[in-house]
């Protein structure tokens, strides 16, 4: 059976509950970084905003509050446990947001319709992200302003000081680099969004510090540990006595890990007058 994180097929991974608890714990970790994005996107009261991927819904709510009363927001996901608890976030807030399922490949808006929109953390889980950002485009008014961000998992950082810990460690990322679609998407955004024919491209490259308390389910330890060792590349003793190392570290007050975030935002350009918008 294929290892996966699950996050390619929510619905059908058999543990929706468990990734929606995974996200939130994200939303609140990431929020500083998350809305350091709403300022790439130029986002202001009256803006209308398409959130791709909106997962449990907690920037929709904030962007809610951004745009205020004159503004719109939207937000769409392939998972229906996802746009249910995007629901109950929304739910009494007083903020009017359009939440719908719906895939990356065929957005249900008009050509044309929102001043941002936004994805985070989506193209990593893209057979073909670039058909996803054509789609993004496509619901962008010229000159409206598009953002992705993701991590290349190729570029986690932990310290360790032991040989064979290395060696544990280098065969567990190899094996979440197998469990992810596009796993340095990343590092690629920028240059998408220059092929797509984006104005105005702007990078922010941000290195994210993990605690130890955060770091087995943030970036699936016990998952990428398992998969070494069904993969023969590992014994389970190593597994479980690598865990212990990084306990103890932790103990010592020396356990040190990271994430890699790129933040990539573009413009549509703005068409000249008489023409019909293109859509790349």
């Amino acid at each position: 059976m294929k290892n996966t994180t699950g996050f390619s097929d929510v619905d059908g991974s058999n543990r929706a509950d468990e990734l929606v608890d995974y996200l939130s714990l994200l939303a609140d970790r990431l929020a500083d970084h998350r809305r350091e994005g709403y300022a790439m996107l130029r986002v202001a009261a009256g803006s209308s905003v398409l959130d791709v991927g909106c997962g449990a819904g907690e920037a929709c709510v904030e962007l809610a509050r951004v745009v205020g009363s004159t503004g719109k927001v939207a937000g769409i996901d392939a998972s229906e446990a996802m746009i249910a608890a995007a629901r109950r976030a929304a739910e009494g807030t007083g903020c009017a947001i359009d939440l719908r399922v719906a895939s990356i490949y065929a957005l249900p808006f008009p050509d044309a319709t929102f001043d941002a929109v936004r994805c985070e953390r989506v193209f990593q889980h893209l057979e073909d992200p670039n058909a996803g950002l054509a789609e993004m485009i496509r619901v962008a008014r010229p000159g409206g302003r598009l953002m992705a961000s993701d991590p290349d998992h190729g570029q986690h950082g932990l310290a360790l000081d032991d040989r064979a810990h290395h060696r544990i460690y280098a065969a567990s990322l190899r094996a979440l680099l197998r469990m992810i679609v596009n796993p340095h998407s990343g590092t690629r955004l920028r240059a998408m969004f220059a092929r797509a024919g984006l104005a105005e491209i702007e990078q922010r490259v941000r290195s994210i510090p993990i605690a130890f308390d955060d770091y087995p389910r943030a970036l699936f330890l016990p998952e990428r540990l398992a998969a070494a060792v069904r993969a023969g590349e590992i014994t389970p003793e190593e597994a479980d006595g690598f865990v212990a190392a990084l306990e103890a570290r932790d103990r010592m007050g020396a356990f040190e890990a990271n994430a890699i975030a790129y933040f990539v935002a573009g413009s549509r350009k703005a068409e000249p007058r008489g023409e019909e918008p293109v859509v790349g």
